[in-house]
């Protein structure tokens, strides 16, 4: 069961970050507060937006992470699991996070956006790619007591975000 819960939890963290390990240097975004809609402030660095991108399509893509962050920090799926289109892709990890809860919870391995590029916007649909940084988490199996240590890692994934019915949702990921 420890290698199970170990592969679980690798899973999860692998398929929320995407495959793809990038060296991203840089500050954490600020995820709240952001003043203008033209830019993503990262600490003392801004990261330009296209003027089109819509405040929602922002919104979304911050209130994706900090679900999945909740997910991982509680075991509680319901925000993660309303957090994006339920064909989306990017809820594949709420498997991985009810089968770890089941005997294990994790300290750490908080997501943290670090830049959302534009890869193309339209009327009713946004392509972004998504760039995250994760920091070590600490896995504690409560039957066993083993401690497993998984380091932090830094990935992207690209996000389609549509429009219906003036209201926008993530739609499909690379995840």
């Amino acid at each position: 069961m420890k290698a199970f819960t170990l592969l679980a939890l690798t899973g999860i963290f692998f398929l929320s970050g995407c495959a793809e390990r990038l060296n991203i240097e840089g500050a954490k975004l600020v995820t709240q507060g952001a003043k203008q809609l033209d830019q993503l402030y990262v600490g003392d660095a801004s990261y330009e937006l296209s003027q089109q991108l819509p405040a929602e399509a922002i919104t979304l893509v911050v209130e994706y992470v900090d679900a999945l962050n909740f997910a991982l920090d509680t075991g509680d799926l319901h925000r993660f699991q309303k957090s994006a289109k339920d064909s989306c892709t990017c809820l594949k990890p709420a498997k991985g996070i009810e089968e770890l809860y089941r005997d294990a919870v994790v300290v750490g391995g908080r997501y943290e956006i670090t830049q959302l590029k534009p890869i193309s916007i339209s009327e009713d649909r946004i392509n972004l790619q998504l760039f995250l940084e994760r920091s070590t988490a600490l896995q504690l199996n409560l039957k066993s007591g083993v401690e497993l240590k998984i380091p932090g890692i830094a990935s992207n994934a690209t996000l389609e975000i549509k429009q219906s019915a003036n209201k926008w949702q993530i739609a499909s990921s690379s995840l």
